[in-house]
Formats: C-alpha cells, structure tokens, sequence
C-alpha cells in the first residue's frame, strides 16, 4: 500500500476504534510530520475524545498507534495525547520516533513536558 492509503487507512481505523470504545468521535485529520530538531512522527486530530477515556484505553490506543505509524515508516518512541488547553477534551493522538536531543530530553522523564499533554508511553531506556 502507499504511504497516501496507509494514512487514509490509518485514519479510518482510529476513528473506529475509538467510536466502538467511547462513543461520538471524529478524526478530521491523519499525518506523518517532521520536526526542525530531527524527530519524526504519525498524529491524528480528533474531537469528541475525553482524558478520561484516553487513560482507560491507553493499552489500545498505544497499541493501533504504533502499529499504524510503523506502517507510515515511523518507529514511535514516545506516545501522547494532547488536551485542549483548559479542559479535558483531547484534541491529537501523537506518536514520534525522537532525534538524539530530544532523546535526552525524554530520558527517564515520567512527567509530561507540559501540561495539556498525557503521556501515554514513555520514553524507556
């Protein structure tokens, strides 16, 4: 499959899965990025998703979320969701392989770098 129908897919899938979890969800985007300092990753924008849900579910978000962004090329270190600033709502799932700097960053770090994110896996050494 191209990268373009792996995207696609990958979109479709965590909007189902999601909606057979907790109900009214919508993922308006999917995308693989790659950021200025060297890391590269897969996240999809949603609505409808609450905190709540997303640390009930984190074994099965984590585990659909690293096998789609494999499927993109992308070897995810590090998984999060991050909240509107304020609420509750979560409004990206992200995964990201991570460049050597942020590596150390992230190393043996268990609190999120900031507060509207949720560390869903954390960096292991």
């Amino acid at each position: 499959m191209k990268i373009k129908e792996e995207i696609g897919e990958g979109r479709r899938r965590i909007e189902e899965e999601l909606r057979g979890q907790v109900g009214n969800i919508f993922v308006s985007e999917a995308k693989v990025f790659g950021m200025a300092c060297g890391c590269t990753g897969f996240v999809v924008d949603l609505r409808g998703l609450q905190s709540d849900a997303v640390e009930v579910f984190t074994k099965k978000v984590n585990a659909l979320l690293e096998e789609i962004s494999k499927s993109v090329g992308v070897e995810p270190e590090i998984i999060y969701a991050r909240k509107l600033p304020g609420s509750e709502e979560v409004v990206g799932l992200t995964t990201r392989d991570l460049c050597e700097r942020c590596r150390t960053e992230f190393a043996g770090s268990k609190a999120p770098p900031r507060p509207d994110i949720i560390m869903l896996k954390a960096l292991t050494k």
